[in-house]
């Protein structure tokens, strides 16, 4: 997320969420964090008005924030070993998630989730925290900020 960039900053994602003791404060999870973060605002930002149609509020976006930034953890692994060479966003993802979304507003998801990605990737070129190149590493972020 760009710094001071809050248009859609919510309570509703917390750091809590991706860790559950202190040895899970890594650089990785927080970097699964700030994508949450950046899923949630593409969605809020072109997608709401969609989404409210299937009775989705702020919480479930949330939520499905959450959800998808940690179901890719495994494959931004095995991205970084070399062992894959792209992280997929699949339909199924979506949908096991939202079973009665239409076909169009799952595309449309999919698409605001790896402008996300995209977004996130860029950011992490310049910014001096390195969590995916340091991804094992405690972040103190999890404990001062900001968020």
């Amino acid at each position: 997320m760009k710094i001071g960039e809050d248009k859609f900053r919510t309570d509703q994602i917390k750091p809590t969420a991706f860790y559950s003791s202190e040895d899970e404060k890594i650089k990785l999870n927080w970097f699964c964090y700030e994508l949450s973060m950046g899923i949630y605002n593409e969605l809020k930002e072109h997608l709401e008005k969609r989404l409210k149609k299937y009775k989705i509020d702020d919480k479930s976006i949330a939520g499905f924030s959450i959800y998808i930034s940690k179901t890719i953890k495994e494959d931004i692994l095995q991205k970084l070993s070399g062992k894959i060479e792209r992280v997929c966003f699949s339909y199924e993802m979506v949908v096991s998630y939202f079973p009665t979304l239409d076909d169009r507003l799952v595309s449309k998801m999919l698409d605001a989730i790896l402008k996300a990605w995209d977004e996130q990737l860029g950011f992490c070129e310049a910014c001096p925290t390195r969590c995916i190149s340091e991804k094992g590493a405690y972040c103190t972020m999890f404990d001062d900020g900001p968020y």
